[in-house]
């Protein structure tokens, strides 16, 4: 019984602690949608991968109250309350990511952060701080050099492997939509703060399927 117990808990915590860390090419994203954030795009978004979201995995609306669910799925964001971030969390948020324009912040904290952590603040950092790892990686610059072409999402995989190990690609999944890449998915495990090497994260992650094969990197 002891055994069994103890089996139990280690498998939660080996389930508590795995993420999904989503990320978008935006210039893809405003090809096939037609978002607030695309009628003007800051240059940061047209040059660096932005954020969608930080998912933990299989966890959902932790705390929340049914008004606020209510309000998430019925997509009306902005009538969520949310207590006020400070000016530079704000800041950073608005430039990482672009949805929030359009408070996609509101609804990923909601959704998804409140089973992450007790504070907002906490969530958005590690979040961006993850996001800004990727964007010193290979994986931009290839997706800079390869603008308005398509390529092979096998490509990508094998760029995460040289940046990290073998078998890192195998962590992201890649989303399509009207034949551009819009998105990759990243399997992430551990415990994050805004310090952690994604190198650690993406070690103790678990695979997961390739998604998409091939996409076009929009201009």
């Amino acid at each position: 019984m002891r055994k069994l117990l103890l089996s139990l808990l280690f498998a939660l915590s080996a389930f508590a602690g795995q993420y999904v860390l989503a990320l978008n090419w935006y210039p893809s994203i405003c090809k096939t949608s037609h978002y607030k954030a695309c009628r003007k795009p800051l240059p940061f978004w047209q040059t660096h991968f932005t954020l969608h979201g930080l998912w933990p995995k299989g966890r959902y609306y932790c705390g929340v109250d049914a008004r606020s669910k209510i309000l998430d799925k019925r997509g009306l964001w902005d009538r969520i309350p949310m207590r006020p971030l400070s000016p530079e969390l704000q800041e950073l948020l608005f430039t990482y990511m672009p949805g929030a324009v359009s408070d996609l912040h509101k609804h990923e904290w909601i959704k998804h952060g409140t089973c992450y952590s007790r504070k907002p603040e906490i969530y958005f950092l590690d979040a961006i701080a993850l996001t800004s790892q990727v964007n010193q990686t290979s994986v931009l610059r290839y997706f800079l050099d390869h603008r308005g072409k398509r390529v092979s999402t096998y490509t990508i995989r094998k760029l995460f492997d040289e940046e990290y190990f073998p078998g890192a690609g195998k962590r992201v999944r890649f989303v399509c939509k009207r034949g551009y890449l819009v998105e990759m998915r990243i399997n992430l495990a551990g415990s994050i703060t805004p310090k952690t090497p994604l190198y650690d994260l993406l070690k103790r992650a678990r695979p997961t399927a390739q998604g998409c094969r091939r996409g076009r990197i929009a201009r």
